[in-house]
């Protein structure tokens, strides 16, 4: 089974031994706000950006052919 967003960041979160709700004020962003995004489906390509930026992680789109999207960079 496919991990959802806010499961896949909460795992690369864990691995770095920071909660949600740090990357979440590193990020300038409210927690509850960040849950709600994450509840709604409403985040955007600029959230997670900020998001991934305090995992020390990028956004990357690959073509399927030469990727494996199992796994998480």
């Amino acid at each position: 089974m496919q991990m959802t967003l806010k499961e896949t960041i909460q795992a690369i979160a864990d691995e770095q031994h920071i909660t949600l709700k740090e990357v979440a004020e590193k990020a300038g962003m409210n927690y509850n706000g960040l849950h709600d995004k994450f509840r709604r489906g409403s985040m955007t390509v600029k959230d997670l950006e900020k998001i991934l930026d305090v995992l020390h992680k990028r956004l990357a789109i690959v073509d399927k052919q030469d990727h494996d999207t199992s796994h998480y960079d």
